[in-house]
């Protein structure tokens, strides 16, 4: 099966973020347009709008029609719409007529307004791609969570962490050591992960279990605990750093928690309000992926590295 994974972001502040996620996924540079074979859950990524699974690909709209009859298809409220690209343009009532005749070979009844099942067409290049069409609506599900305050990890950073960490993974064990309200740990159950996440300060980890709890989640996956303190081993450790919020906490400690990861996580997704390129690498860390999340003055740097 061929899949075309569309991808858009806010060019002013998440380019950084959508290029490093794409590169954690795909091992590739990014491209908006992507066509591959991997069956990623899309719905993971804030910044995969649309994943059409390609049926059928031709030359020519006749060449799509003989290949739709020969499938023998049947739908009830059905639609079948031309998906617009920044490639290749098409004139709109062509598409239209191009979009009715597509609809010919395929038995049932169509539903323009509330269809069951969306088809779409596109056209780049010389190549016309017939197939599924799926929107990637439902990824915010937890922006209104009963616990947070105004510098928890935005949501679309948080879930990008994840991915950082996990790219097309789902088996991995995972922690978040500075879980805080939980909202890394949030999104990675959300996506059917292996996540759990402890907190030192015992209020705030009693606030982030609100949280699971509310969303349906088991709360006994977030407990108190300090970073120094965690014996069992994680194939993925997900930190967003602090940086002195509620007491002062330097640089030196901030480097402290993030050196306290390397004995328990085989990987770690590292956020910081600082670059820390230099002090991560004489941890003996190996970097292999950077990108950042930056919104007016306001910066995040999001690294994964290896051990």
């Amino acid at each position: 099966m061929k899949y075309l994974y569309i991808f858009n972001y806010f060019s002013q502040f998440e380019e950084s973020l959508a290029h490093g996620e794409f590169r954690a996924i795909f091992n590739e540079e990014y491209q908006r347009y992507y066509f591959t074979d991997i069956d990623y859950p899309y719905s993971r990524s804030v910044f995969i709008k649309e994943r059409l699974t390609i049926w059928h690909e031709g030359q020519t709209i006749e060449e799509l029609v003989e290949k739709l009859y020969q499938d023998n298809l049947y739908y009830e409220d059905f639609k079948i719409l031309y998906y617009k690209n920044k490639i290749t343009h098409v004139d709109y009532q062509e598409s239209l007529r191009w979009c009715r005749r597509l609809s010919d070979p395929i038995d049932g009844s169509t539903d323009l307004v509330h269809p069951k099942v969306e088809f779409a067409l596109t056209k780049i290049h010389d190549t016309f791609y017939f197939g599924l069409l799926e929107h990637n609506r439902d990824w915010h599900l937890h922006e209104d969570k009963p616990n947070s305050y105004s510098h928890s990890l935005p949501l679309r950073v948080a879930r990008t962490a994840v991915n950082l960490g996990v790219g097309k993974e789902s088996d991995l064990k995972i922690i978040d050591p500075c879980c805080g309200v939980g909202t890394v740990v949030l999104e990675g159950l959300s996506m059917g992960l292996n996540i759990v996440g402890s907190d030192i300060n015992r209020y705030v980890a009693y606030q982030a279990r609100g949280n699971l709890k509310y969303y349906g989640y088991d709360p006994e996956r977030i407990w108190r605990q300090d970073i120094h303190d965690i014996k069992e081993t994680y194939d993925l450790a997900i930190i967003d750093v602090p940086y002195g919020v509620f007491s002062a906490f330097d640089k030196e400690a901030q480097l402290d928690l993030i050196k306290a990861t390397y004995k328990f996580a085989k990987k770690v997704v590292i956020i910081s309000h600082d670059d820390y390129t230099k002090e991560i690498e004489a941890m003996g860390f190996t970097i292999i992926n950077q990108c950042y999340y930056r919104k007016s003055n306001f910066m995040r740097y999001l690294t994964t590295v290896m051990r």
